[in-house]
């Protein structure tokens, strides 16, 4: 399924302001360095960036928000569209990729700076293991989508699922499994529930482990 993409930036020993210098000496159109709306941002403006792109063909009119994530690493943490209320999965990726293909490229070019962009796909499998992934559409696909996990052979079914995603340590968004259900042919409002059932599953799971 399609998700948002994610871009991190390794300073790797490059100061941050050094970093936000490279990137707007080398920026060009549509990009702009957006400095009064990092000095909005408040106390953290001296280690915030923003820049901003007019619409074209290739990119929506966004914002695009770069913060501390942690050690020396900074990531892209919002694109916040000026001219419509939201972005689709494509026109955030697309704006993202522009802004790494055209800005984030050129700027860290011949230094130590690094940068990873994220895939715009996920699955269960590719999070929490083939296990999982298996057990899920073994339950999906079985179960009554009407009654969710009640039924005592779908619980036993959809509690394999749980205890494998949490036997697998996996990052594993709620979200996700949400998605999931629902492209599985699940309703929004039970997709929901078994999704509620899941992040408890996950905390007291992990509550029993750490005891």
């Amino acid at each position: 399924m399609k998700i948002f993409r994610d871009l991190y930036i390794h300073l790797n020993g490059v100061d941050v302001n050094t970093f936000s210098e490279l990137l707007e000496n080398t920026s060009k159109k549509p990009w702009v360095r957006r400095k009064d709306k990092e000095e909005e941002l408040g106390s953290n403006k001296e280690r915030s960036v923003c820049f901003e792109a007019i619409e074209n063909s290739s990119v929506s009119a966004a914002a695009l928000f770069i913060f501390p994530y942690k050690d020396e690493t900074l990531w892209v943490s919002n694109i916040v569209p000026t001219e419509v209320s939201e972005l689709t999965y494509d026109q955030y990726n697309s704006t993202l990729e522009n802004f790494y293909r055209n800005v984030i490229l050129p700027a860290i070019d011949g230094t130590a700076i690094t940068a990873d962009l994220t895939s715009d796909q996920i699955s269960i499998g590719s999070v929490a293991g083939n296990e999982a992934e298996k057990a899920f559409i073994q339950f999906s696909s079985s179960a009554n989508k009407s009654t969710g996990s009640s039924h005592p052979s779908d619980r036993k079914r959809w509690l394999e699922f749980l205890v494998l995603v949490h036997k697998a340590k996996s990052d594993l968004d709620t979200d996700v499994v949400i998605r999931a259900l629902v492209e599985q042919g699940w309703s929004e409002e039970k997709a929901i529930e078994l999704g509620i059932q899941f992040e408890f599953a996950e905390d007291l799971l992990s509550y029993i482990q750490g005891r």
